[in-house]
């Protein structure tokens, strides 16, 4: 007893994120992790729920920052099979808000390696060295005299992906990767003596995107016994030991608290043609037969690609022809008129999706919150193979309150994890294949995970409360 109370009266804090880690994986594979297993059966490694949408860009700001997203407002998802968008949205949320500016002007002296999305370097009572995200740039520090450039490894967001003949050196570089830059936390924070330091790692998340296919038997894109089969597995086990040195290692004087920002599983194989389902209710029309005929061949065309697994070579084909990223997202197929009610592009082909009511295309506010409920109903009743598709369906204010609730669409929707949005047609189908899963086969899933050496571990239940427990733990508010 007298050891939980000291520890847990620590004001030092070692703060990780693991992208992507997922708890049900670690759960359901605890005789694989004897060091998990032993956090796990202390209650010390738990289940974390993530954001709505589960994406890394919305959850990390919310982790940083303490907001929600409707406060925040920062909804973009990452596209990895998108070569020509990458994103670049407006991250200037953090700056200022996160826990370690909130530390740091409390005067501790704070590490700060490999935030995500916090780009560039900005003034902090301490060290701060990061990446540029998803777009050109160099490794970026406020303490230039402190860093050796040369021998920094690759850090900060990445997006382009590997083919099926790189993935082998592809897994071994990445693991390669997480492992230097586990390596280079260690020797910038063993160099001076901080109050809080931090460590992002998104490589678990890079990893499982692509690899997952290759491990899972039950993925319907599963080649059968490959040399990969055991990545996966091979890559929470880099996790588990660098973990369990933080741990070991650092834990007579700091908290040592390790999360991710959503969990991570098999990508959606089934597609929910939501344009489709809003025809057949009446509430929009596309533009006529000829584009719909277009879509048709579209996802017929995709259908045998991925019967004949194919998908990857056949995509890359298309994409030389002008017209192939319009008919991807299907766009050319509505009108480009305003319209009362719409699919936004939201979260991809993943199981949140979003519905656009407009309210100024209503005469009253009863008539669009009528138009709303009347939509809800809808999507309640919408089944496959008399299965409900919803997880819940709501309106956006219901799920966050906030000044920026209208970056959502006017309703969201959750649908169960082997479902994902597709905003294109295909004849009169409610219901497809996700032909991209052979090139993206790992999805997000809600459920994360967080691990530590303090007894309130237990207690943080979503990302939504780590800013206030960090700052607690770590900071004036700490009284021991």
């Amino acid at each position: 007893m007298r050891r939980n109370i000291v520890l847990d009266a620590k004001k030092k804090t070692i703060m990780v994120i693991l992208d992507g880690l997922d708890y049900e994986y670690i759960k359901k594979n605890l005789k694989q992790f004897p060091f998990y297993k032993k956090l796990y059966e202390n209650k010390k490694l738990c289940p974390l729920e993530s954001v709505v949408p589960a994406d890394s860009i919305p959850s990390w700001t919310t982790i940083y920052t303490g907001l929600n997203p409707a406060e925040h407002g920062v909804l973009e998802s990452i596209d990895y099979l998108d070569f020509k968008n990458k994103i670049k949205g407006d991250y200037s949320v953090i700056q200022g808000h996160s826990f370690w500016d909130v530390l740091s002007k409390e005067g501790k002296k704070v590490f700060i390696f490999n935030p995500f999305m916090a780009y560039p370097a900005w003034d902090v009572n301490g060290l701060m060295i990061c990446g540029p995200v998803f777009e050109g740039g160099g490794v970026s520090t406020n303490r230039p005299d402190l860093v050796d450039m040369k021998s920094m490894p690759s850090i900060g967001g990445m997006v382009d992906h590997p083919t099926d003949k790189e993935m082998s050196r592809f897994f071994q570089e990445t693991m390669e990767l997480s492992q230097k830059q586990f390596d280079t936390f260690h020797k910038y924070f063993q160099k001076d003596v901080y109050d809080f330091a931090f460590l992002g790692v998104t490589t678990p998340d890079r990893m499982q995107h692509f690899l997952w296919r290759y491990t899972d038997p039950g993925d319907r894109t599963y080649p059968g016994k490959n040399k990969l089969q055991n990545a996966i597995l091979e890559m929470y086990q880099l996790m588990e030991k660098n973990v369990k040195r933080l741990m070991e290692e650092y834990d007579k004087n700091y908290n040592v608290v390790v999360i991710s920002d959503h969990g991570h599983g098999r990508r959606c194989e089934k597609t929910f043609y939501i344009n489709q389902w809003l025809i057949s209710q009446g509430m929009i029309k596309d533009k006529g037969k000829k584009k719909r005929t277009i879509e048709y061949a579209k996802n017929c065309m995709l259908k045998i690609l991925a019967t004949f697994f194919i998908v990857e070579a056949g995509t890359k084909f298309f994409k030389q022809f002008k017209l192939a990223h319009k008919v991807k997202n299907a766009d050319y197929v509505f009108s480009d008129k305003k319209q009362k009610i719409y699919a936004p592009k939201f979260d991809g082909c993943n199981p949140f999706g979003g519905i656009m009511v407009t309210r100024s295309e209503f005469a009253s506010a009863e008539e669009y919150e009528a138009m709303r409920q009347k939509i809800i109903d809808g999507l309640l009743l919408v089944k496959d193979h008399d299965q409900s598709v919803m997880i819940w369906v709501k309106r956006r204010e219901e799920i966050y309150e906030g000044e920026k609730v209208e970056n959502y669409p006017d309703i969201v929707y959750r649908m169960r994890p082997e479902y994902g949005v597709d905003r294109g047609l295909y004849g009169k189908k409610l219901f497809g294949i996700n032909a991209m899963h052979e090139v993206l086969s790992g999805g997000h899933k809600f459920l994360g995970v967080i691990m530590g050496n303090r007894e309130d571990t237990k207690n943080v239940k979503s990302v939504l409360s780590i800013h206030k427990y960090i700052v607690n733990i770590s900071g004036e508010q700490n009284k021991g």
